[in-house]
């Protein structure tokens, strides 16, 4: 066997077929079910206990009593672009299934429709929440607002997931379903008791059972697709690769969360400081100095000169 074939990287168990195969393979598969049980051993459940032993750096911050707005709107703001993107994102991946003579994946086009709906509800509920909370004026600004952008490490966790798109539908469910939301399902739910706006709680927490059905999604997609070799080792390829890029989202984002706008926006502030006061439709839009040089950038060719 090559030192860098797929049996050697992603089958944990290459010896052949046994007892506990599934069908129609020549390599090692596992049975669907233990397959499953090994996904969330792997994937979930770590997770699920680090949260549940309080250990999750977002919910410290957020149930803390020197939580400010500043942070809640921010919270909010990246999980409403998720919602939206995600809800997309599954849009854009009906387009790549492929009914057989009997639609044999008819079924889990239902789930992921049902799926889009969820979404973008959830998003309306963050919406929703700001516009109470006097964060925004209106929900056109979250679109063009700094803190409801993704992220550098956030649009590369979306990136892959859309990319999964063009893989076999277990292993996207894998990566998606059981790798991404299954492993936050207890946050929504620990969201909701520790966070001490009841509004921004409500939000969170109502989202708790949605978010299961989500992860029961996953389950039975892996279990009823992915039954073959090749199948399975793609789906563990996905859900380390998925792992990782959410817990790096998680990890930088709790810790943008800890810098005020104020520090961030400092040096700014400090380079404006000798320019004079500029207005725009009569209003004082602060000391903005313009600087507009004349000169062509170097190698920069105009049309006429071509």
């Amino acid at each position: 066997m090559g030192r860098f074939t797929t049996s050697a990287q992603y089958f944990l168990e290459p010896t052949g077929l046994d007892e506990e195969s599934g069908r129609f393979e020549t390599g090692h598969t596992k049975a669907s079910k233990k397959f499953l049980e090994e996904l969330k051993e792997t994937y979930i459940l770590p997770i699920w206990e680090l949260i549940k032993d309080g250990r999750d750096p977002i919910l410290q911050l957020l149930a803390s009593p020197d939580c400010t707005d500043e942070q809640l709107f921010k919270t909010m703001g990246m999980f409403w672009q998720f919602e939206r993107s995600v809800g997309a994102l599954h849009g854009t991946w009906l387009l790549g299934y492929t009914f057989g003579s009997k639609g044999e994946y008819q079924e889990v086009e239902y789930l992921e429709i049902r799926q889009i709906y969820d979404e973008y509800k959830h998003a309306r509920m963050y919406e929703d929440a700001v516009l109470q909370l006097g964060y925004v004026d209106a929900r056109r600004e979250l679109f063009t607002h700094p803190w409801c952008q993704f992220s550098p490490e956030a649009l590369g966790l979306h990136t892959f997931l859309q990319r999964l798109g063009t893989y076999p539908i277990a292993v996207r469910a894998a990566g998606n379903h059981l790798a991404s939301e299954a492993p936050l399902v207890p946050w929504f739910e620990a969201a909701g008791r520790v966070i001490r706006n009841p509004l921004v709680a409500g939000t969170f927490g109502a989202q708790t059972i949605e978010e299961t059905e989500h992860m029961k999604i996953g389950e039975y997609v892996v279990l009823k697709y992915a039954q073959t070799s090749e199948v399975q080792a793609l789906a563990r390829w996905a859900c380390h690769m998925v792992n990782t890029l959410t817990l790096r989202f998680l990890d930088t984002f709790a810790k943008s969360l800890e810098v005020k706008e104020e520090h961030m926006l400092a040096p700014v502030l400090r380079a404006r400081a000798d320019a004079p006061p500029a207005f725009a439709n009569g209003h004082n839009i602060g000391p903005v100095k313009v600087e507009a040089p004349t000169e062509p950038v170097p190698g920069f060719v105009l049309p006429s000169a071509l």
